[in-house]
């Protein structure tokens, strides 16, 4: 599924939008020689609403458009190859252990238009839905590969899963 041509739209979270389908999609790519006409550049539809900006709990969005890394709980749970999280983002980690949505959960667009998926391969392994912190904080690296197979998560390495999930105590 994607949008049509001029359909994205820019978000003050520093996400892209689909009208049709909110900021809920997968981003690809496609490598070709040839030539290729640009679509028209994206548009701004957030208005005045900064509802990203407000529920961000560690204030990541810096400003309208701009993500401070450094302060993203996502950036931290997924890529931050640490031993532990910093203290200003374990504080703040309300049960994430990876990523975080919360600002793509308070969008409007996505809560006016997202819609589930229908792709079966996109769903979680239903073992994987709801696990406790306690569950994840000692999961062997065994367990780890059985469960996440094939798994996004898997960008996120066991350690890496114990140490988030420890870190929401």
């Amino acid at each position: 599924m994607g949008a049509a041509r001029g359909d994205w739209l820019d978000c003050k979270n520093g996400n892209v939008i689909s009208r049709e389908y909110g900021s809920w999609v997968f981003l690809g790519e496609v490598l070709t020689n040839l030539e290729l006409v640009p679509d028209a550049g994206h548009t701004q539809h957030c208005g005045s609403c900064t509802r990203c900006i407000d529920a961000c709990p560690t204030g990541a969005i810096a400003e309208p458009f701009v993500v401070d890394a450094d302060r993203c709980i996502a950036y931290h749970t997924i890529e931050n190859r640490a031993e532990k999280l910093p203290d200003e983002i374990a504080s703040n980690l309300q049960g994430w252990v990876a990523g975080c949505d919360i600002c793509q959960d308070v969008c409007p667009w996505n809560q006016r238009f997202a819609q589930a998926t229908d792709v079966a391969e996109f769903e979680p392994y239903p073992e994987n839905i709801a696990p406790t912190l306690a569950e994840l904080a000692e999961i062997s690296d065994e367990e780890w590969n059985r469960r996440f197979t094939a798994s996004a998560l898997r960008r996120i390495k066991p350690e890496m899963l114990r140490r988030n999930a420890k870190a929401n105590d």
